[in-house]
């Protein structure tokens, strides 16, 4: 297959993009979809690393020069945990999913925690977010989960249930300076069960309505300001969409789909929709007359104003593993204050935020975020303790999610370094203000979750293709998942 001139395509970049596995008739269609500066992107997986710079299989992590600094560390008080340091070598595995940015910072932490306990040694991975779950509860179902790993908000409770988590509390008991209560109040309820802990949280963030000004100023559209309803988002989105093929832009880059179980607060509690009975998860509400009503009402903007990406270009963009927001093809985008490390490292356009527009019910938004967990069969439980304590200590929390501007740690004590941080965008107080007064954790993450999504997606792929009506679809949507939330209901709580 051959390249014409306006394709852009130099012969380096094939030879580059052949070598990373894509095709030439691949190349073209993401050509096609994405333009040449996608491509681009597409190229900065390298081979995968770990921590110690060795070779990581299935763990394509890109490696970039990083935008933080060490030094950053210096004049933090990190704990000492009350359990005593291993008198041999301990080598801990432990399992990530990191934005390439964001992975640079990873390595710095491991590297000064090595540093500070001479007979402990990390060996970490880190695995694209929509590859993760598959390949860990393959590893769960084999025993062979790493000694600490990531778990999003909505698969921890199918890892608990399957008892592949051992419970903390004994170790926050002995801790006595860990401080439960310095966790931000929606935080820490994904990962509790039985009255027992099983997962420390790292960090809990609203949704927030993620803008590029460089689109509204060439559009002559106004930012949008903290007042705006969810009809001036609409209308809006539908001003900013423009263009065909791979200039084309967007004017948001999603609509809701309820194979994502998080779009009650934003999508559909505004008008006065619910997905589910909260906090039960027992039965499904997407077939009443509220729900259908705003979904219908939010499809609008794909289906009839074909203002977001088509499912193809969604895929093209899913494929080299950035959104079209952050490539500037997309006016707005609805995201959590952990997308910036990658939009200060990738954007080339001047950027921002504003609180969720609000509803004809009021204003709403989804809190959720992410822990680290220790597996019940991991031979290296203390020393993965040790590392948890002061990874997910104040500190580390500064460290990791303040000083970066990655925003929204699951500790209070870390807000005041995050509103500090170089790397937080102008609005970064209205990141608190959002989760305090507006956030919602009630979205789906009980152990039929991950079931749940499943059982969506190929129903949802037909609405958003345009060959299935919205209330069809959540007719089918509602008679197949209702019995798998059903489930919940002798899962245990």
């Amino acid at each position: 297959m051959e390249y014409s001139n306006r394709d852009g395509i130099t012969p380096e970049l094939e030879r580059e993009l052949l070598k990373r596995g894509y095709s030439r008739r691949e190349i073209l269609k993401l050509a096609g979809i994405v333009g040449v500066s996608g491509l681009l992107a597409a190229c900065g997986s390298v081979k995968p690393q770990t921590s110690q710079g060795k070779a990581a299989a299935g763990t394509p992590t890109p490696v970039t020069k990083s935008i933080y600094s060490i030094s950053d560390a210096n004049g933090l008080q990190w704990p000492k945990t009350v359990l005593p340091e291993p008198t041999s070598k301990v080598q801990l595995s432990i399992s990530h999913s990191w934005d390439a940015t964001f992975w640079t910072r990873q390595v710095q932490f491991d590297t000064l925690f090595m540093k500070r306990h001479p007979n402990i040694s990390i060996s970490a991975e880190n695995t694209p977010f929509n590859n993760y779950l598959q390949k860990y509860i393959a590893q769960a179902a084999g025993g062979t989960l790493p000694d600490v790993m990531y778990c999003q908000f909505a698969w921890a409770q199918q890892f608990i249930s399957q008892g592949a988590i051992a419970p903390l509390d004994d170790y926050i008991s002995k801790q006595t300076d860990f401080n439960l209560s310095d966790f931000t109040k929606p935080s820490m309820g994904f990962y509790q069960r039985g009255g027992k802990t099983y997962g420390i949280a790292y960090d809990c963030g609203p949704g927030l309505l993620y803008y590029n000004k460089d689109l509204f100023d060439k559009a002559g559209v106004k930012y949008p300001t903290n007042d705006w309803t969810l009809d001036d988002l609409k209308q809006n989105a539908i001003k900013l969409a423009s263009g065909q093929g791979r200039d084309r832009i967007f004017g948001i880059s999603a609509t809701p789909n309820p194979s994502d179980g998080g779009i009650g607060p934003n999508y559909l509690f505004p008008f006065g929709g619910q997905y589910t009975n909260e906090p039960q998860e027992t039965q499904c509400y997407l077939d009443q007359p509220a729900a259908v009503q705003a979904m219908q009402w939010w499809l609008e903007i794909r289906l009839k104003h074909n203002a977001v990406p088509s499912p193809a270009e969604a895929q093209g963009f899913q494929i080299q593993q950035l959104d079209p927001f952050t490539l500037g093809r997309s006016a707005m985008m609805l995201a959590g204050s952990w997308s910036t490390p990658a939009l200060s490292q990738n954007a080339r356009f001047k950027w921002d935020f504003a609180l969720w527009p609000k509803g004809p019910k009021g204003r709403s938004t989804f809190a959720e975020g992410s822990a680290y967990m220790i597996p019940k069969n991991g031979q290296n439980k203390d020393a993965a303790w040790i590392y948890l304590n002061e990874y997910l200590s104040s500190a580390g929390q500064q460290f990791m999610w303040g000083m970066t501007g990655r925003g929204s740690p699951a500790r209070s004590s870390a807000w005041d370094s995050y509103f500090k941080s170089k790397y937080a965008p102008p609005s970064a107080k209205l990141v608190l203000e959002s989760l305090e007064k507006y956030g919602s954790n009630a979205v789906l993450h009980q152990p039929t979750t991950p079931k749940v999504s499943n059982t969506v997606t190929p129903i949802w792929d037909r609405v958003e293709a345009g060959q299935l009506a919205v209330a069809d679809a959540l007719k089918q949507v509602a008679q197949q998942v209702g019995p798998i939330l059903a489930q919940n209901a002798n899962s245990g709580s």
